[in-house]
Formats: structure tokens, sequence, C-alpha cells
């Protein structure tokens, strides 16, 4: 793709410059808004000031895709996405992941396209960056457009009314604490964040850098000048300490409110920390917290819940159980982008080849086929080893496919997002031979995944 592509109408498609910075944080306040009379939202403005500093972890000042319309004196950018670079792993094999995010385009330019053509640089520029997956978190339906289908979990909490926490005795101490995180705590964050992966087949990696730039954008010198009600970051680092300071775990509490509800994001503690024991005791501490941090509005309703954004499972929802967290909202869903099924087969053929291993079918010899309808797959093992991975399509006559899929509903089998026991129940044109329904479900077996959108 050239340095600047043409659209037409005055309009072309490039990638930004360190000097956009004072159109992208206009149109992306413009773009998140809840009606046209409302002013531009002042925490996408900050978001877009973030996302073009040096120090921001996943992409830099020259990752943004705009649309500018050179026909105007101001030139000014009426469509944007960025590009950020995850990197996550599946049963511990880690692959290249490019990320979509804040897609916005002004009101007076929409249903003309630009999404598309957004993507398409950055579906581009991450393929060119040997990225396996592209992924997003959005709107429903609308990513189907691009190639994307619902494949992981995300989000899923349980909620706790404040009148439902235990009030402390009265001769009892609070043995727990919460403080804001610090550097030096650094090493503390990643271990106990990593806890969560042991229960993930997919996992979201977070190296050192990422976690520096989450705690060092509140202790930064300037943090004190920033409105936490509209500032970019919405959440903060607190470590979990005893009454010695040592540190037993930590949680990731929101920075501002905008409900009746305050919001837990994440929650670890260490293995030798008893949850029974330390959950009532944090719930007045979470509880407390949540009362002085600051509302988005002054009508914001009062601090009446504490809601816990974990996952479909956790360890704080099998302590709280319904008597203390009676609501459950389940998860939405991370949309995935996978344009070369085979290759990512390849990466991860190690996973299969000990599924078969530690199975019924142990030294395996065979292929696998599937028919996507339009292309399709084959799988080749020798001794239960993956020698191969390729597109494969069903020939006009003579169809000798072991099974088939809708495409992107592969992926969902793909990632352990749905058995394929679901999959045949919610979709028709989901099918495997008898022969070959062993097979599938040791490869593709049903597994969860926490992704958290870092």
């Amino acid at each position: 793709m050239r340095d600047v592509d043409d659209l037409g109408n005055g309009l072309i498609r490039r990638w930004s410059t360190q000097a956009d910075q004072a159109k992208i944080g206009p149109l992306l306040g413009g773009a998140f808004r809840s009606s046209q009379d409302e002013p531009p939202s002042p925490r996408m403005m900050d978001h877009a000031a973030m996302l073009m500093a040096p120090e921001f972890p996943f992409m830099g000042p020259g990752d943004f895709a705009v649309v500018e319309d050179t026909s105007k004196p101001d030139r000014p950018l009426v469509a944007c996405t960025s590009l950020w670079r995850h990197r996550w792993s599946y049963a511990g094999i880690e692959f290249g992941v490019g990320r979509p995010e804040f897609v916005g385009t002004d009101a007076a330019y929409r249903n003309r396209g630009m999404v598309r053509a957004l993507f398409e640089m950055v579906h581009e520029r991450s393929a060119a960056e040997g990225h396996l997956v592209q992924a997003i978190t959005g709107i429903p339906y609308f990513y189907r457009q691009f190639g994307y289908e619902y494949v992981l979990d995300l989000g899923g909490e349980r909620t706790t009314y404040l009148t439902l926490i235990p009030a402390k005795k009265p001769d009892e101490a609070e043995r727990y604490h919460l403080r804001a995180a610090t550097f030096e705590d650094i090493p503390h964050v990643m271990a106990l964040y990593q806890q969560g992966r042991t229960t993930s087949l997919v996992w979201h990696e977070a190296d050192e850098a990422f976690w520096h730039h989450e705690i060092g954008y509140w202790i930064d010198p300037a943090a004190g000048e920033r409105d936490a009600t509209t500032s970019a970051m919405g959440r903060r680092v607190y470590m979990i300490v005893e009454d010695d300071n040592r540190v037993c775990g930590y949680c990731w509490l929101a920075a501002r409110r905008s409900s009746r509800s305050f919001y837990v994001n994440d929650l670890q503690l260490y293995a030798q920390t008893n949850w029974q024991t330390a959950m009532p005791n944090l719930l007045r501490a979470i509880r407390d917290q949540g009362l002085q941090t600051p509302t988005i509005k002054p009508d914001t309703e009062p601090l009446s819940e504490i809601s816990f954004g974990l996952g479909r499972a956790h360890p704080v929802y099998n302590v709280l159980g319904e008597a203390l967290a009676p609501r459950f909202e389940p998860p939405y869903a991370w949309y995935l982008r996978v344009p070369d099924v085979p290759a990512f087969l390849q990466r991860i053929a190690p996973v299969l080849e000990e599924r078969l291993a530690k199975s019924v079918l142990t030294g395996y010899t065979g292929e696998l086929k599937f028919d996507f309808y339009r292309g399709g797959l084959r799988l080749q093992f020798e001794q239960g080893k993956m020698m191969t991975s390729e597109p494969w399509r069903a020939p006009t006559y003579g169809d000798n496919a072991n099974g088939g899929c809708p495409p992107l509903v592969f992926l969902q089998l793909l990632f352990g997002y749905r058995s394929l026991a679901d999959l045949r129940i919610n979709y028709p044109d989901v099918w495997v031979n008898q022969d070959t329904t062993l097979l599938v479900n040791i490869l593709f077996p049903a597994q969860p995944s926490t992704v958290y959108s870092l």
C-alpha cells in the first residue's frame, strides 16, 4: 500500500505522524459522545494524547490509520483507528496479535466505507509484522463485516450490594489494607497477574513495560493535575497488604465511577492467603475506596454495589457465593480474525500433538479435512505428529471431507470457545462424520479463557 491513497472527492487515507495528535483528539472526542449536542469527550481527547506518547506500550505516533479531507482549507481528519500490538498465548505458545482500537468517524462522513478502508490498512500492516491474529472489542455485529467472529469471553461479572457486606466486629482488627502500587511493586503485580493463566487456554501476556506504564500514569508528577473523571486511564492498580506491609495480593480498581457500581477489574491473592478469611475485610476496603472515588457527574447515583468484572469464573465468585454476590452478568465476547488458519494451526502444533499424546488416540496417523464451503483445511498426522497444515478445497465430485463448518464459526472450535456438540446444536451446517468425531473432540476441546482487555 502506498504512503497515501486517494479515496476520491478529496479524501485520502494515510498513516499518522506526531503532528496529527492535534486533530485526532477532537475527531475521537466528537465521535465518542452520546449526542451531537454534547461537547467532544475530554476522555477520548486525552486518550489520543496517551496513545501517541512515546511511553505508550502498544503503539506509537505513526500507528493511527486516518482519512483526511484535503478538499477543505483546514484539511480535517474525518475517520481513524489505530493498530496496537499485543502478545497472546495459546496453552503457553505465544503469538502476535494486532488490535484495531478506537474506531471513529465524523458523523458527517459516515456510511461511506471509510472504516473498511482503514481496516485494510491495519490488516496489511499487522500481517506484515507477522501477527497471526487480529482482535478487537466492540459494538455488536459491526466487525463481522471485516472478517471477525465472536470467539473468546470478554468480561463477565458478579455484583455484591453494600448492604450485604459483613460488618466488622467491634473487637476485630482489619488485617488487610489497600495502597496504591509503585514501581517497586511491579514484580509482585506481574507474578499475581500470571496466576490467572493457569485456568485460561488463551492468555494476554503483559510485560514489565505495560505495568510500568499502568502504574506510572498515576505516580507521574503530572498526575496531580489530571482530572480522574475525564482522564484516559480509567483504572488503577492497588496492592493488598497485611499490617506488616507484606504484599499478599493486588487488585485493579476503577479510577472513577459513572453509576451506582464500583468496578473491580482484577483481584488476585498469593497462594498462602486464605480467600475466605480475607474477603470480608477486602469487601470493606474496596467499598471504602469506592466511596472516595470521584464520580463523572455531580448527579451520579450514590455507591450501592461492587461489581467484580473477573470473567465467567473466579475464586472471588466461589468465596462470595450467591448469598453475597447474587447478580451475575454473563460475558460479552472478543472478536477475532485469523486470516491464515493453517498458519495458526502450524504455530500451535505442539499443543495439538500433546492432546493426542495424552488421549486414547496416542500415536495417531491419518488426516483431517474440513470443508469450509468456500475453502477448507487439511491436517496430516504421522505417529501423533502434525506433518501438514494447509488450505484444502473439496472436489466437485467425490467429496471426502471429514466434516464441514462455516469458516468463521470454526474459530469458536479452534479457540475452545464452544465444543463440537455445542456448535452442531446451534449451526445446522456444522457436521463431522462419526469416524472423525473422537479425533475432533480430542484436538479441539472446549476450554475456558479469560482474556483481559489490557
